[in-house]
């Protein structure tokens, strides 16, 4: 049995209703968008200072759900669609919108 789901457009408005204008549709998948977004506060971490910021920053949890800030998730999974974090930085990360995630 599939699942009816609103469509993609309404997702999207309801994202951005929200303030999240980064997130938009991905080129060559009509059905997907992905952003940039603001960490929760308690995620992020200061840039490196000195020569540290020359070094590449690894992230062990780059794709844990939590760091999808729950506003934006209530407002995806509402409507039945999935949002994942994919990859971050000391401040933002980046998330993807799809039916049925990636």
């Amino acid at each position: 049995m599939s699942e009816t789901k609103v469509p993609f457009e309404t997702v999207l408005d309801s994202v951005h209703a929200l303030g999240y204008d980064d997130i938009t549709s991905t080129d060559g998948y009509p059905d997907e968008a992905s952003g940039q977004v603001r960490l929760p506060e308690q995620h992020r971490r200061d840039p490196p200072t000195g020569l540290r910021r020359f070094l590449s920053r690894v992230y062990c949890n780059a794709g844990d759900p939590d760091l999808v800030p729950n506003d934006l998730r209530t407002a995806v999974e509402r409507h039945g669609w999935t949002v994942q974090a994919m990859g971050r930085d000391d401040q933002q990360m980046t998330v993807i919108i799809s039916p049925n995630g990636v």
